[in-house]
């Protein structure tokens, strides 16, 4: 099995399938309308930490002990893998500010597999949004294939929704280099037949403060296959009061470039199951560099 049918990871859908995904909660550690100001109390208050008094400690994922990765201190996490039934794994990662004033994500198990609409699978009752069963044990959501920046656009916007009101886009853009980096970390050219990273910004109320939200998303689309194929090589990005973004960015992006799978556990993964989790300190990278370079 080639890179790309080894990576059937997050996805998204258009339309239709898209809704289904949106409906999915986002668990976005310490974040929640209910808190704070949304309670009727005060919000948290801001503590400032200067980017050169920054202090990182270890987090290690808790379930399988698969990654390691380094966060501010004291800011709460949660991690962990959802393995599918193909024996594919999905790493994620949340954390948040100890105020409650920021919190990055990265990953999103919940997000499935795609494959854009044919008329062959309409004939059979499978149109867009319903699942397709190929077989491995795999599912696919019939959407329409989008680029990265339409993901994060359309996925950021249901996810954000859930935890900061007054959502609305502000700004996006492809990002022809990140998604020919990417390109480059799935191996050969052939490896990946399409490849394609974007961002959107957002502006909303989070816990009762002016704020600003960043997603970045590349997906990609195999066409070799007898039908095609589309994934979300990687998604992540941040929520933060406007005054915190920059700290929140560091975050993320220190988070990012810190990723890193535990040796012993790649080992134990069979064949190509812990390809998501071993390609990190290629891909991961890429999304740091797109969020420090995001317009601010």
């Amino acid at each position: 099995m080639n890179a790309v049918g080894r990576r059937r990871g997050t996805r998204i859908a258009g339309t239709a399938g898209l809704c289904l995904v949106l409906a999915v909660p986002l668990t976005l550690a310490g974040c929640s309308r209910q808190d704070g100001a949304s309670q009727g109390g005060s919000p948290a208050p801001v503590t400032h930490m200067p980017s050169d008094q920054t202090h990182w400690a270890p987090y290690a994922e808790p379930t399988e002990h698969a990654f390691t990765v380094e966060l501010p201190e004291g800011w709460p996490a949660q991690g962990g893998l959802r393995r599918l039934t193909t024996g594919e794994v999905r790493p994620w990662l949340r954390a948040s500010a100890p105020d409650g004033s920021a919190e990055l994500f990265i990953g999103d198990p919940d997000i499935p597999d795609f494959t854009p609409p044919t008329p062959a699978l309409a004939d059979a009752g499978l149109t867009e949004g319903r699942i397709y069963m190929p077989g491995e044990g795999r599912a696919l959501t019939v959407s329409p294939y989008h680029e990265g920046q339409a993901f994060a656009a359309e996925w950021g916007r249901g996810k954000l929704g859930g935890h900061c009101d007054q959502v609305m886009p502000i700004g996006g853009q492809s990002l022809p280099e990140a998604s020919a980096a990417l390109a480059g970390a799935d191996g050969p050219p052939a490896a990946r037949t399409l490849v394609k990273a974007g961002e959107t910004r957002f502006s909303c109320q989070y816990r009762g403060q002016p704020s600003q939200a960043y997603v970045f998303a590349a997906t990609g689309l195999d066409s070799r296959g007898p039908f095609e194929i589309w994934d979300v090589r990687v998604v992540g990005g941040l929520i933060a009061q406007m005054d915190r973004r920059s700290i929140a960015i560091e975050a993320l992006s220190h988070a990012a470039k810190s990723f890193a799978p535990d040796a012993e556990w790649l080992k134990r993964q069979p064949g190509w199951s812990g390809d998501r989790i071993r390609d990190t300190p290629k891909v991961f990278p890429v999304l740091a560099a797109a969020a420090e370079a995001a317009p601010r």
